[in-house]
């Protein structure tokens, strides 16, 4: 049974269960129903002390038949039961939902396992957002890469767009499990970055998945990026336009970070010209715009970061001139090269 639906009021509770997705007049997020149940079992669901592992196998709703279930809160209300997700459903992405009384202990009612799609309409909208930048930006990665940025021109959609990523090695085969799938999704809070991580169990050397698998990216070969325009945007519209890139791969990166070779260029004057840090080795772009700082006699100044040249270079402008002081730069120890070595 299929019921996609983008309703505004709540159905009457037809003769036989069925999954509906409502939408309240209130303006409150969307939920996912199962209506139509007797009231005994509806009991027996209220009174049951569910863990989320439970909740999701009696009512799971997720993006596709083999992705995680989805976060998000269950309950019996208003004669059903019912699944509030913790992020809103995007528009025009379609959810698999699945409930199977199965698993419902002491409720002696005899209920077939429903399943069903069900999805808003994506408004009518032009495709727009691009990938804009990905970083590392530069040519060339080690085969231990640790992680991947991914850059769009509008805000994205609250789900993760894994699922809409692959990595193609030099013959353009497709790199088995090299992301990373994880629960929490890393975006930032605009939407508009998304954080890839590489599997780590694969990249470390000795460790069980290392053995079986290997690194994902080979000393010598090519990987490239690619980026499925089905990747939805926070209105639900695809990407205008698929994305590839291709880096090539090189041995694999050990050495801590040692910020004696640093080379720091001190502003020339009173002015707000830059202070500029250049980098013997590309490092990690999102922990350089948020761990690298100027302070003036202890206190922290306010201003403005560029990193460039493929992330070998920082500069920092303060929103205000130099003054005589004395000024530091701070480097918190969370920062990290492409492989993912500190200081």
């Amino acid at each position: 049974m299929v019921f996609i639906a983008a309703a505004c009021d709540r159905p009457a509770p037809p003769s036989a269960p069925a999954i509906t997705l409502t939408t309240p007049d209130s303006g409150g997020p969307a939920y996912v129903e199962v209506v139509g149940l007797t009231d005994r079992l509806l009991d027996a669901i209220e009174d049951a002390d569910y863990t989320p592992e439970q909740w999701a196998a009696l009512l799971r709703v997720s993006v596709g038949p083999d992705a995680p279930p989805m976060l998000g809160s269950h309950a019996v209300a208003d004669g059903a039961l019912r699944f509030t997700p913790a992020f809103p459903f995007d528009p025009g992405r379609r959810y698999d939902v699945r409930f199977d009384p199965s698993r419902v202990t002491g409720a002696g009612d005899s209920v077939s396992v429903l399943a069903a799609t069900v999805g808003h309409p994506a408004p009518s909208a032009v495709a727009s957002t691009v990938v804009t930048h990905v970083y590392p930006s530069g040519e060339v990665v080690p085969e231990n890469l640790l992680r991947m940025y991914v850059e769009f021109s509008a805000p994205m959609g609250r789900r993760s767009g894994i699922e809409h990523v692959t990595l193609l090695n030099g013959a353009g085969k497709e790199i088995p499990g090299a992301i990373l799938p994880l629960d929490y999704e890393f975006w930032s809070p605009d939407h508009r970055r998304f954080t890839l991580f590489f599997d780590p169990g694969r990249v470390k050397k000795g460790i069980l998945p290392n053995r079986e698998l290997g690194r994902p990216l080979t000393d010598g070969g090519a990987m490239t990026l690619v980026i499925s325009r089905e990747w939805r945007d926070e209105h639900g519209v695809p990407l205008k336009e698929d994305y590839r890139r291709t880096f090539s791969v090189t041995v694999a990166d050990t050495k801590p970070l040692d910020p004696s070779a640093w080379m720091i260029q001190p502003p020339s004057g009173r002015g707000r010209d830059a202070l500029v840090v250049v980098f013997p080795e590309p490092l990690d772009h999102g922990l350089l715009m948020r761990a690298l700082g100027v302070t003036r006699d202890g206190a922290a100044m306010e201003g403005r970061i560029v990193v460039d040249r493929n992330e070998t270079r920082w500069m920092f402008t303060p929103d205000g001139p130099w003054r005589t002081g004395r000024y530091s730069l701070l480097g918190l120890d969370i920062v990290e090269d492409l492989a993912g070595n500190q200081i």
